[in-house]
């Protein structure tokens, strides 16, 4: 296996690629904020007060005046207890799995969807119980392995709030209604933070605004998708903040998140919260979408998630879409997910920043 060819970012829209402009609707930078010039200015400014990085860990002298800035951000943003910002996002699962597995609290068994992200399968193996692997998004199949678990009742239920290759948006009230009460329910929303929900916090908000009674709610998080920043961040009650100082081997043996994305990251939770034109731009030009490829035939989801991917398991029918896309001036955005599940597909992630010409574009492309 190899890398794919290197493409070249043109502008928030268009890429460079084997020497064409090309209108680009891959990554997951749904609001194109790592372009924006606030947060370029802030990162700009942070760097030049503080460096390109700390060069140590947040347990020793990289603990840094804008992380602690970035937390108060974050938990009034989201409305938790605590929150606690790690260098990337995959760190931040697995620093979050060795914190469950300290001993702050002890689980029966740890519940995982089949198409998990990468990040909580490794996290899921230093929690230090049964691994159960329950079908995709199927509550009725979860209900069946707890059932065959009647003495378990300390239950870790881990899931993406949104499954990024596909844009499918976890059912996660019908899945934390059939745990025990007392069980805690881990939401990787990587890409449902800043995106979903009616203040943005993400997927247990869009499908589960009153939370979640008798289950307890922690969430993981990455700041370099809507959050056009980089680091990770994870989100809980004031237990699980002491157990991740407590001699955590990411905390304590990685260096931290540079200060210039923390702040950079920062900026981008105050535009988000200040300008909510940019969200309801981004799920218009998603409805425009979605709708239009629905009314051709093809089967789309109708979520107000901005991910429309298709599968292409015959190499022909790929070839094909590739040509039409190319003729469209798209960057023909194939890949295959690094994971034992899934296959080859297009996925196409829209933004708020796409025109009504490049969405039409692409619709006319998509549309058989």
């Amino acid at each position: 296996m190899k890398l794919p060819q290197s493409i070249q970012p043109v502008d928030a829209t268009h890429v460079r690629y084997r020497g064409r402009r090309l209108v680009y609707f891959g990554g997951c930078d749904y609001y194109r904020l790592t372009r924006h010039p606030h947060l370029l200015k802030a990162h700009a400014q942070a760097v030049a007060r503080d460096g390109l990085g700390t060069g140590a860990s947040r347990m020793t002298t990289g603990n840094h005046p804008t992380h602690d800035a970035l937390e108060a951000v974050l938990k009034k943003f989201f409305d938790c207890e605590s929150a606690t910002v790690i260098g990337d996002g995959y760190l931040a699962n697995i620093a979050l799995g060795q914190a469950l597995g300290s001993g702050a609290k002890a689980f029966d068994a740890l519940f995982i969807d089949e198409y998990a992200h990468l990040s909580l399968r490794d996290a899921a193996k230093f929690v230090g119980c049964p691994v159960v692997t329950y079908r995709h998004c199927d509550g009725d199949d979860l209900a069946k392995r707890l059932a065959k678990r009647k003495n378990d009742r300390q239950i870790l239920l881990l899931t993406d709030g949104v499954f990024g290759a596909t844009g499918r948006i976890t059912p996660i009230a019908n899945l934390a209604k059939v745990l025990p009460h007392g069980s805690v329910v881990w939401v990787d929303d990587a890409h449902g933070a800043g995106v979903l929900g009616d203040r943005l916090r993400g997927t247990v908000e869009h499908v589960a605004p009153s939370g979640f009674k008798g289950r307890e709610l922690i969430q993981s998080t990455t700041l370099s998708k809507a959050f056009g920043s980089y680091g990770g961040a994870i989100l809980g009650p004031t237990w699980l903040r002491k157990s991740l100082l407590d001699s955590n081997r990411v905390v304590t043996g990685s260096s931290s998140l540079p200060a210039a994305y923390a702040a950079a990251a920062k900026t981008a939770l105050g535009l988000l919260r200040t300008r909510p034109g940019l969200a309801k731009r981004l799920q218009r030009n998603t409805v425009f979408v979605k709708d239009t490829l629905r009314e051709s035939g093809l089967a789309i989801d109708a979520s107000v998630f901005p991910v429309v991917s298709l599968n292409c398991p015959a190499p022909k029918e790929a070839t094909v879409l590739r040509r039409r896309l190319l003729a469209n001036g798209i960057y023909p955005s194939c890949i295959r997910y690094p994971s034992d599940k899934a296959d080859a597909f297009y996925r196409f992630a829209i933004s708020s920043e796409h025109t009504s010409a490049q969405l039409e574009k692409l619709a006319e492309a998509l549309c058989p």
